[in-house]
């Protein structure tokens, strides 16, 4: 017979799942938008979203709170419902940095020299990030310790594509005439290229949760291995 308790684990694990599906959308919205900037639907419907992650993100809050006072869990339940807690706040931070790669992407000129540079590296960086946040969620999920650190060790090619693009934009105007919407350009792509390395270092920390989930141990020394 289900506890009331197991009930409540339950629905934060129901809630977390809707709140991953989400983000995972708005990856996808913001990934279309790179091609048509300007979709004041597109546009729309990724604020909507990012209303819903924020109201999810409190609501399973306040659950694992509740979780915590009304039902005393076990030590192993207490480590799920903390991994739980850590990984939506992750998540609701990839919301975030996906939000502001949209206000940035509006700014751009999509036919610029520039943006049409540096387009193929931002689409697979923002492949990268979506697989490495996936296969985080998927790695908690079935507790895949070899995943998680897979997806830790592909961090590293996220620094460096942002690093190639950062160090790229100001070679890029090397003896060319520098034009208002160039340099708007440059401060955007270089800002966007930004957040998608922060997308890549919180799935990183959500692959790390799982690791603690299934060891107990921060996992914070395989990047150096």
């Amino acid at each position: 017979m289900t506890t009331i308790r197991e009930k409540y684990l339950e629905k934060i694990k129901e809630d977390f799942e809707v709140l991953s599906t989400v983000v995972i959308q708005q990856m996808e919205l913001v990934y279309t938008l790179t091609e048509s900037n300007k979709d004041t639907e597109l546009h729309s419907s990724i604020e909507q979203n990012e209303v819903i992650i924020d109201s999810l993100e409190v609501k399973i809050r306040d659950e694992i709170i509740n979780s915590i006072v009304l039902y005393c869990p076990r030590a192993s339940d207490c480590r799920k419902i903390m991994s739980y807690h850590d990984m939506t706040a992750y998540l609701e931070r990839i919301g975030d940095l996906l939000l502001n790669i949209a206000d940035f992407l509006r700014e751009v000129d999509p036919k610029g020299s520039l943006y049409t540079l540096f387009l193929k590296i931002i689409h697979e960086q923002l492949e990268i990030v979506k697989k490495m946040t996936q296969n985080a969620i998927f790695a908690f999920t079935c507790e895949d310790e070899n995943l998680a650190k897979e997806i830790i060790r592909t961090d590293d090619i996220v620094d460096k594509n942002h690093k190639e693009i950062i160090h790229g934009i100001p070679l890029h105007f090397v003896g060319k005439t520098v034009k208002d919407q160039d340099l708007l350009d440059a401060l955007s792509l270089s800002s966007i290229s930004y957040n998608i390395e922060r997308i890549g270092d919180n799935a990183t920390n959500i692959a790390e949760a799982a690791i603690y989930l299934m060891e107990g141990k921060n996992a914070k020394h395989i990047h150096n291995n």
